[in-house]
C-alpha cells in the first residue's frame, strides 16, 4: 500500500500593510451612552483623578509567611487519639491511651507558650481544646486502668474462692462479658 500526498500549496500573495488601509477600515469612535444625563464636559475620561490630599492608595507588600504551629496541631491529635482509643476498645488500651494523653497534654502546652510568646498566632484554641481533652483522656485512661486491674483482681479472687474457677480460660470469659462479647 502506497501512501499519497497532496502536493504543498505555492505561497500566496503578501497582504498589503499600508496605513492607508487600516484607517479606512477603522470604524469611527462610538457615541457615549449617558442614560438620560447630560453629556460630561470636553476633558473628562472614564478616570478621574482623586481630590488634592487623598494621595496614592497603599501598595501590597509581599509578607513573610506566618510560623506554623505544629505543636498544638500533634497535642491535640494525641489528645484525640487517647479517647478515641479508650472508647473504641472499651477502656482495653488504657495504657496506650494515657501515654497519647501526656504527650497531647505537653505537646498543647507547649503550643499555648509559643503563642503567648509571641511566636505565632496560629492554632491558639487548638492547642487549648488539646490540652483540656488531653486532661480528660488521661482521667478517663487513669479510671479504666484501674477497672480493669479491679476486674482482673476481682474475677481471680471470685474464682480462687469458688473452687478453683480461676482459671485463664475463667478470666477471659469474665473479660469477654465484661466487654459485652
Amino acid at each position: 500500500m502506497e501512501e499519497r500526498f497532496l502536493p504543498p500549496e505555492p505561497p500566496g500573495p503578501e497582504p498589503d500593510l499600508s496605513e492607508s488601509k487600516v484607517e479606512q477600515t477603522a470604524a469611527p469612535a462610538p457615541q457615549q451612552q449617558t442614560y438620560g444625563y447630560p453629556p460630561p464636559p470636553p476633558g473628562y475620561g472614564g478616570y478621574q483623578a482623586p481630590p488634592p490630599g487623598w494621595g496614592q492608595p497603599p501598595q501590597w507588600a509581599w509578607q513573610p509567611p506566618v510560623p506554623d504551629n505544629g505543636q498544638a496541631v500533634v497535642g491535640f491529635v494525641f489528645s484525640i487519639v487517647s479517647v478515641g482509643l479508650l472508647v473504641i476498645s472499651a477502656g482495653l488500651s488504657s495504657i496506650v491511651s494515657v501515654g497519647c494523653a501526656i504527650t497531647g497534654i505537653v505537646c498543647s502546652r507547649n503550643g499555648k507558650r509559643k503563642v503567648e510568646r509571641g511566636e505565632t498566632p496560629k492554632h491558639k484554641g487548638l492547642a487549648q481544646a488539646g490540652y483540656i481533652v488531653g486532661w480528660v483522656g488521661l482521667a478517663l485512661s487513669i479510671l479504666a486502668t484501674a477497672g480493669w486491674i479491679l476486674l482482673i483482681v476481682l474475677g481471680a479472687i471470685d474464682g480462687s474462692s469458688s473452687g478453683g474457677n480461676g482459671t485463664p480460660a475463667h478470666l477471659r470469659s469474665v473479660v469477654a462479658v465484661a466487654v459485652g462479647g
